[in-house]
């Protein structure tokens, strides 16, 4: 009982703290398990969207291509004064700049007049202005240009043109640098700019998308929401958090469009694959090809080439560039997919997998372990599909593998647990049963998978007794050898126990030179009387090799007395179970049939068959060669009881053997006279026990 309380006890506790150290993120296990959970859901079933927005979406490309045909980054700035040029004329809704440009062109004349040792102002009228030109470009069109959060300093003023208003008192504990890398000061021409700065965890794959972030005292809109901002021509954005939105999310509007965000100011990515998007090289972008794509879209120009360091990793890309994340940012929250994630919703998660973790440990501890293993595995398959089906069509972000994580350390524990308690069970019976019963017979109970009754049952038993014949004498003879005693009791006792043991008897204890034991328990036995008398029967027939052997074995030493036993059997109703002291306790039997059975031993003394039984232990074993000897009285019972001798009679002897116990039974001792007078001489030339004759005799003489 103890065990199974602390059986129990486990599979309520752990899972408890399997939760607790989730709702903590112990380690930043949440965070890690969550980020694999969002994986998970990625890899199985990538995000599509709608795919005639996902047709506006477009990146132009400074590939390889395009380097190779305009020369290495980076390029002179009317070059992107001619690209940004080319873009606008098909008028798209915005067209975002996924590089920074923090430092002046470096094909300014200034720069290239200090490089060939000219003067100041010789190459103003010759070559175009680079910054000026772009700069005025940005100015016309709808353009967005790149912010960075840096550690570093900078030494270009701030360019933040989108406001952010907030709305709720509490500050939302967004990412946030010291410094700003801002583009050069004669591009603050452009409409829009927002930080390119992507959330990278721990394993540096992009999951989230901050869309809000801290410099100084103020809030900076993000790249994708500038791009937003700006295709719809809004003055600013507005953060509401979550505490104002009637929601567990924060919101940014920009415009007419809302995208929820986590705690954090955040929006979790669910990612698809990057070939839905168009992509046009920006060497045809500049010579004027493939343009009709352009209109009405949001444009991104980046790059692909991999000197340019603009390389993400997600989920579904070891390598995927930088202004595709933009644009897959872009396509999630314009195609309404609102992927929320928050504290109240972990929360809450957590407590019903918490439940669900308890309910899983107790019933695995009631089915057997097959079972209750795929118990555990139905239920995590049924927890990973429910946080699945949540997230593709709730859009709520479950932490699918936390919530199996707690399932399996649960269900695997509590088998783990339950296996070693049942071992420690099984070497438990082993130890309180191996004494006793046989070795077969404990491999039964134990694959049985059912505990033997100890706390004392009354069921029907075979109670045998077995008692040496004369071993006073032996005693006394060995007085002066208690080593040879000890010896030769050790081995009787051991050769009559094996036998009992092989029946399937369940040894009770030694009483000195006796052997008491039982059947039908533990283990339930159909046959137990029939056991009982086979047991017996092979003992008595075994004797003589027990005394060739116990010569042999002693030798010189021997006493010249062969050893015969006396056994009784009954057949009845006992209480089993375990009876003593706190201190010491013995599996055994009580009641009127171990009293019979004690009593039946002695009477062997008197009829000289050595096996004697009760009735119903002759009705139930249905042997042959089992004669009816005679009836006696037993203190506590009103009605004499006929007891029964096995001995090998021929057909006339049988005949007169029922004549004497017949008339033994009824106490008619003028009959029983008559008979033993009409048959003792032909009795006593056969092999009929004799002693059982003069029993009969000692009858009539009463």
């Amino acid at each position: 009982m103890r065990r199974t309380f602390v059986l129990h006890g486990i599979a309520i506790i752990l899972p408890i703290l399997c939760g607790l150290a989730l709702l903590i993120d112990f380690q930043g296990i949440t965070s890690r398990l969550r980020d694999l959970s969002l994986d998970s859901y990625t890899r199985i079933q990538p995000f599509e969207g709608n795919p005639e927005i996902a047709q506006q979406l477009v990146f132009v490309d400074v590939d390889e291509a395009s380097l190779k045909a305009f020369g290495q980054w980076p390029w002179p700035r009317h070059y992107l004064a001619v690209l940004l040029q080319n873009i606008g004329l098909q008028e798209p809704q915005a067209i975002g700049f996924d590089i920074l440009f923090s430092e002046k062109d470096r094909f300014n004349t200034e720069a290239l007049e200090q490089l060939g040792g000219l003067e100041a102002g010789t190459l103003n009228d010759m070559l175009p202005d680079g910054d000026g030109n772009f700069g005025a470009m940005l100015s016309l069109t709808p353009s967005v240009l790149a912010l960075a959060l840096s550690q570093d300093g900078s030494s270009e003023t701030a360019f933040i043109p989108g406001s952010i208003s907030v709305i709720g008192a509490a500050q939302v504990p967004v990412l946030e640098a010291p410094y700003l890398l801002s583009p050069t000061e004669a591009l603050h021409t452009a409409p829009g700019a927002g930080f390119v700065s992507l959330s990278l965890e721990r394993d540096s794959i992009v999951r989230y998308a901050p869309m809000v972030a801290r410099f100084e005292d103020r809030l900076l809109p993000s790249f994708s929401a500038e791009l937003l901002r700006v295709a719809q021509g809004a003055n600013g954005h507005i953060l509401k958090q979550s505490g104002e939105t009637g929601e567990i999310v924060n919101q940014l509007r920009t415009g007419r469009i809302i995208s929820k965000l986590d705690q954090f100011g955040r929006l979790p990515l669910y990612l698809g694959s990057a070939d839905r998007f168009p992509v046009i090289s920006a060497q045809d972008v500049l010579i004027g090809e493939n343009l009709d794509r352009l209109a009405n879209a949001i444009v991104i120009i980046g790059s692909s080439a991999t000197g340019l360091k603009d390389i993400q990793s997600t989920a579904l890309d070891a390598a995927i560039p930088g202004p595709l994340i933009h644009l897959h940012i872009l396509h999630q929250i314009l195609s309404g997919a609102a992927l929320t994630s928050s504290e109240i919703t972990g929360l809450i998660e957590i407590s019903i997998f918490i439940f669900v973790g308890i309910c899983l440990g107790l019933a695995c501890l009631r089915l057997v372990v097959a079972l209750s293993a795929l118990l555990v595995a139905g239920v995590s398959m049924v927890a990973a599909y429910a946080s699945f089906s949540i997230f593709i069509n709730q859009m709520i972000l479950t932490n699918a593998v936390a919530n199996i994580t707690i399932l399996l350390i649960t269900g695997i524990s509590v088998i783990i647990l339950r296996a070693l308690s049942e071992e420690a069970n099984r070497r438990q019976l082993r130890a309180a049963f191996g004494q006793y019963l046989s070795p077969a017979m404990v491999k039964d109970i134990e694959q049985s998978g059912q505990k033997p009754e100890l706390g004392g049952t009354t069921t029907d038993i075979s109670v045998f007794f077995l008692d040496i014949r004369g071993f006073t004498t032996l005693s006394e003879t060995l007085a002066d050898r208690p080593q040879d005693l000890t010896k030769i009791i050790n081995h009787i006792l051991d050769h009559c126990t094996q036998i009992i043991l092989k029946h399937g008897g369940t040894l009770d204890k030694y009483i000195g030179d006796a052997i008491m034991a039982f059947w039908n328990a533990p283990v339930a036995q159909a046959d137990h009387a029939l056991r009982a008398m086979s047991a017996a029967i092979e003992i008595q027939n075994s004797l003589d090799d027990l005394n060739r052997a116990l010569k042999t074995m002693m030798g010189d030493n021997w006493i010249n007395q062969d050893i015969s036993v006396g056994i009784g059997i009954a057949t009845g109703p006992a209480v089993v179970g375990n009876f003593g002291s706190k201190q010491r306790l013995s599996y055994s039997v009580l009641g009127d049939t171990v009293n019979l059975a004690a009593r039946l031993e002695p009477v062997v003394k008197q009829t000289g068959i050595p096996i004697t039984v009760s009735n119903r232990t002759a009705e139930q074993a249905g042997l042959n060669d089992v004669h009816l000897l005679s009836a006696i009285t037993v203190r506590g019972r009103r009605e004499a009881e006929k007891i029964h001798g096995y001995f090998l009679l021929d057909t006339a002897q049988t005949k007169i053997q029922n004549a004497l116990s017949d008339a033994a039974c009824l106490s008619d001792r003028q009959t029983l006279s008559k008979l033993i007078k009409d048959h003792a001489d032909s009795l006593s030339q056969s092999d009929y026990p004799i002693r059982l004759l003069d029993f009969y005799r000692h009858i009539c003489d009463k």
